[in-house]
């Protein structure tokens, strides 16, 4: 009999389909980076977002540890690598960015990145409907906190801190279709909000506003946020099992042995 119901309960379990097989995941992606804009959050801004550039698509890869908590929801520690570029749109409405303005035309800019980011992430298929939920593919979102580390290779600007690290923001989302027990493929785009002004190569910096206000604060950098996008293509692999919480429970009746996964009703063999 415990032949008999060890068997069954490998054979619910697979039908069960929990749809987190492994506790731990291994991921490697590949995609394109593109510096998107500049973003200034002051009440007085005339302009929130603008950028000045035609920027390019450069290569960007990326590994991942993914942390399995259950069929809904997971975490992911996330190392990219890339660097952002462009050259001057003549085209834009917004004028040269101070302090270029006495190059008369901005060169092209280089910043390198690493970004390091610690993300959740929820399936939403088994959020939405976790009974009808495809155990082949699923809907995600990504929401994290990390740490962007520029390096200037072709700066408009000498900062004076050199390179160095800030805060950064990261959302977004994808499509996730699993292969086998051990292999996901993944198709998404993120968005990374950092808060910096110096992924675009030159500070942004506001002019003096009247007469009176001529003092050492006169001239200061904006509260400059910037943004880059990274859309991706990659692969996952599965490690380590998520252990059952199924377990036995003895009935009333001493003839009938009652069997209660953790997600399902109770079920009887006699």
């Amino acid at each position: 009999m415990l032949f008999v119901v060890q068997t069954s309960v490998a054979q619910y379990s697979r039908r069960s389909g929990s749809g987190v097989r492994n506790s731990w995941e291994f991921g490697f992606t590949g995609g394109a980076s593109q510096f998107r804009n500049s973003i200034n959050p002051n009440s007085d801004a005339d302009v929130k977002k603008f950028n000045y550039w035609n920027s390019d698509y450069n290569a960007a890869i990326t590994v991942s540890i993914i942390k399995n908590f259950s069929p809904k929801f997971s975490a992911e520690f996330e190392f990219l690598t890339t660097k952002l570029s462009g050259s001057w749109n003549p085209n834009n409405v917004y004028g040269i960015p101070l302090p270029a303005t006495a190059q008369n035309l901005p060169p092209p800019f280089k910043t390198g990145i690493n970004q390091f980011t610690l993300m959740f992430v929820p399936n939403l298929n088994k959020i939405v409907a976790p009974n009808s939920a495809n155990e082949k593919w699923y809907l995600f979102v990504k929401l994290g906190i990390g740490a962007s580390f520029l390096k200037d290779y072709q700066a408009l600007y000498s900062y004076g801190t050199g390179n160095g690290y800030e805060l950064a923001f990261a959302y977004g989302g994808g499509l996730s279709y699993t292969i086998n027990e051990k292999i996901k493929l993944k198709l998404g785009s993120m968005w990374y909000w950092v808060d910096t002004d110096r992924l675009d190569g030159v500070h942004t910096m506001r002019p003096i506003q009247s007469p009176s206000a001529r003092d050492d604060n006169s001239v200061f950098y904006f509260n400059i946020k910037e943004r880059y996008m990274y859309p991706y293509i990659g692969m996952t692999y599965g490690f380590g099992q998520i252990q059952s919480k199924a377990h036995f429970i003895r009935g009333n009746n001493s003839r009938f042995l009652w069997f209660k996964p953790s997600t399902s009703k109770y079920r009887k063999r006699r």
